[in-house]
């Protein structure tokens, strides 16, 4: 997609929240789509947290640091899923709070130390020193590092984080496409995010019919191709069939590419669609895409 320089990387665009209280492990757990009881100091947990229809207020990396649990998601959804969150906690003893004395930055390459990196080969989690680093394993091991720090001014930004998460396929889930999407309909059954057999959950009901009464008609791609505007998030594309374009998809998140005009976007389509499909910028002439 783009060559990424190993230069640490910005993650202002994303969000650090702490759970704590002596209720955290069973309230998350009725909560999210994967099996909390996976969770330790050494292992993360990705997983969905849906509404009652089994719809995604966001996606979630979920960690341990010390007794208490955190979880990294888009900082656009921040404020409306911790409420969402929150509705249920009335009768847990639990907090919730977006937190203020720690750190992220993205660690790709020669940024890595290589005391952690092989620290990390086996395990997926490590807090030493107070700095948790957690592996993110595709498109390429990268590093979250998480410090009560001060971080540099000269990071890499943000976008060279998204791109690397397009490429691996994870969804991106900002405010524009809250309590839309089924988990299935982002492909969250191929990261192991979803357990099927946890017990309930909010929107537990929803998700298992789509898994398994193929209730869900969807899937989330990634397309490349050139464009002299971007498509805004949340909005669609269109695609061209014999007898013109058509309207369809749902943009989740746009990235530039290094080449002139170069984008990608990752959207949601219906499944089954002609992998040689074209598709274009909604109503501009200018742009071209292909999977």
């Amino acid at each position: 997609m783009s060559n990424i320089s190993s230069k640490p990387i910005s993650l202002a665009d994303w969000q650090l929240v702490k759970v704590t209280g002596d209720d955290s492990r069973v309230f998350l757990q009725g909560q999210i789509t994967n099996d909390i009881n996976r969770l330790s100091e050494q292992s993360t947990l990705y997983a969905a947290h849906c509404d009652n229809k089994g719809r995604m207020w966001s996606t979630l990396l979920l960690f341990q640091r010390g007794n208490d649990i955190y979880y990294i998601e888009r900082k656009s959804v921040v404020k409306k899923q911790i409420a969402e969150l929150a509705k249920y906690a009335v009768f847990s003893k639990v907090t919730i709070e977006p937190v203020q004395d720690l750190n992220m930055i993205g660690l790709v390459g020669d940024s890595i130390p290589t005391a952690i990196a092989t620290k990390l080969s086996d395990i997926s989690c490590l807090t030493e020193n107070n700095i948790t680093y957690i592996k993110v394993p595709l498109p390429e091991m990268r590093v979250i590092m998480i410090t009560p720090e001060p971080i540099p001014d000269d990071l890499n930004p943000c976008s060279d984080w998204l791109k690397l998460d397009l490429q691996a396929g994870y969804p991106i889930i900002d405010d524009s496409n809250m309590a839309i999407l089924l988990p299935q309909a982002c492909n969250l059954q191929s990261y192991d995010a979803i357990s099927f057999d946890k017990g309930c959950y909010c929107g537990q009901e929803m998700v298992a019919r789509a898994q398994f009464r193929g209730a869900n008609t969807r899937g989330m791609y990634v397309i490349k191709g050139t464009s002299d505007i971007l498509p805004k998030i949340g909005n669609t594309l269109e695609y061209k069939l014999a007898g013109g374009w058509r309207e369809g998809g749902l943009v989740l998140a746009v990235a530039k590419l290094d080449d002139k005009d170069g984008i990608c976007v990752q959207v949601v389509l219906n499944n089954g669609i002609d992998l040689n499909t074209p598709f274009r910028v909604f109503g501009n002439d200018n742009s071209r895409m292909t999977f």
